[in-house]
């Protein structure tokens, strides 16, 4: 199926592309500036892997060019240890789509509107390659101009069953090539043999301004080459626009759709679409991705519930980027918790992965609190929640932690402020093992949860964390801003 924008977006008559620099202080009559990695070109950029289909059997590809280059190629073969591994590598034909993001007209709101001045239309590219085996190491390269080809990649699809390591992140969002780099280069130092990374909303600012996404993916290299990304759009991804000369509700970026190739999701609105979606990435794991930015939360709250309960996965994981209970200073979403809880309760959704407060938080549930038993020896649980950030933003902690919520079951067991972390998430038959981890690989927090053959839960508390509870009055000093 031909790769398309929002149909919100449609309206807008433009035809879509990238952005200029100007973040920091420039004179306007000067030309503005744009990095050397930044500018589209007849070489590919920007390469991303995704898996909008069956991950066993096939992945997908998004790349940049500039819009000289109008076919989507690329090559793909089984790697094996011979030098000339690529005899024999196939040729796949993609889809392109032209953005020109100059003629968008993007409401002024608190930043300027001039962000994409100067910058030429591009060309996203993407292929799915399909009909391949599953748990199996391929080698795949993309096409820019002619001759002008990508490096090899290898990236290794999914088991039908096993064990399954996994990454995930809470926002990027601010210092995204400066500061979170490390973080997300260190997460993929200490997990190499991951299947996928998780982004949990806000992975930019401004999802409408291109110097942010030239910096993401600046920041995440060759990462998302070899092990794919699942995405969560978060409110920063979205944007208001002029419309006829009126400024519209919060529409996700032009951005998104072209350059991640994600799953569609039958039954959801068009807005929703590559936004909203679920992976069944192995027998034993399904993975559901909400947009709750996006108002049309009943929607999502009723796909959902239908999706869940079709499922027959052992474990189920639900990630979102406003979180169903804040950690964060003054922030609060009831309207979000009063539809999708009851959801997550109805079906006992293993883990709920969020970002969005800028802070450190995990904690359980149980519908029967009398069976919860929170000390270092565990206790049941029927769902564990975690916000958290890899970025260098950071808020203050809510003086009530969560007790605010105490009604609902859930308890906090641990939190942090002025913290960057990554986790690491290892599903294997019935054991799902958590660990939070900082820049520097310190492991901060830990759980193991064990899920019985009549679907009962047990956590239990690792003994292995090193350090002690990390607030703004406990750790380094914050500084504020200079974050890019």
């Amino acid at each position: 199926m031909m790769k398309h924008l929002l149909l919100s977006l449609c309206c807008l008559g433009a035809s879509l592309a990238p952005q200029a620099y100007a973040h920091g202080e420039h004179d306007h009559d000067e030309k503005p500036l744009t990095p050397p990695w930044q500018d589209a070109s007849s070489w590919p950029d920007r390469i991303v892997t995704t898996i909008p289909e069956a991950p066993q059997t096939s992945f997908a590809v998004t790349w940049r060019t500039d819009d000289d280059v109008s076919s989507a190629v690329a090559q793909i073969v089984e790697a094996t240890d011979a030098a000339r591994f690529d005899a024999g590598a196939e040729i796949v034909l993609g889809e392109t789509e032209a953005l020109d993001l100059v003629d968008v007209p993007i409401a002024q709101e608190i930043w300027k509107a001039d962000w994409n001045e100067g910058l030429a239309p591009v060309h996203y590219h993407s292929v799915i390659f399909r009909d391949l085996k599953p748990d199996t190491v391929y080698a795949y390269r993309v096409r820019g101009g002619e001759g002008n080809w990508s490096e090899w990649f290898q990236i290794r699809t999914a088991a039908e069953d096993g064990p399954v390591k996994f990454i995930y992140v809470g926002d990027a969002q601010n210092g995204v090539l400066s500061h979170w780099s490390r973080l997300i280069r260190a997460a993929y130092s200490t997990a190499p043999d991951s299947r996928f990374i998780l982004h949990a909303g806000d992975l930019v600012n401004n999802g409408a301004r291109d110097i942010e996404w030239a910096s993401w993916f600046k920041a995440v290299g060759f990462i998302h080459g070899m092990l794919p990304a699942i995405p969560v759009a978060g409110n920063h991804e979205y944007r208001r626009y002029k419309l006829n000369g009126e400024e519209s509700d919060r529409l996700l970026s032009m951005m998104w759709r072209p350059q991640f190739t994600l799953p569609e999701a039958p039954g959801l609105p068009d807005d929703l679409q590559e936004a909203a979606y679920d992976i069944r990435y192995s027998d034993d794991i399904h993975i559901f991705i909400l947009s709750t930015q996006n108002e049309k939360i009943q929607a999502q709250a009723d796909w959902l519930d239908e999706q869940l309960a079709r499922s027959d996965a052992k474990w189920k994981i639900l990630s979102m980027h406003h979180p169903i209970f804040s950690s964060g200073s003054d922030r609060d979403t009831p309207e979000l918790r009063d539809v999708l809880l009851p959801v997550i309760q109805k079906h006992k959704v293993d883990l709920v992965l969020q970002g969005h407060d800028h802070t450190y938080a995990r904690g359980a549930m149980s519908q029967t609190p009398e069976r919860i038993s929170y000390t270092d020896a565990g206790g049941d649980v029927d769902i564990m929640f975690v916000n958290s950030v890899s970025g260098p933003k950071q808020y203050d902690f809510k003086d009530t932690g969560w007790d605010d919520y105490a009604d609902t079951g859930v308890q906090l067991q641990r939190r942090a402020e002025n913290t960057q972390f990554f986790q690491i998430i290892t599903i294997d038959g019935d054991t799902l093992t958590y660990e939070a981890r900082t820049a520097l690989n310190n492991l901060y927090d830990d759980f193991v949860m064990t899920k019985g053959e009549d679907g009962n839960k047990t956590i239990t508390r690792g003994a292995q964390s090193t350090m002690d509870e990390r607030m703004f009055d406990s750790s380094e000093p914050y500084v504020k801003g200079g974050l890019d």
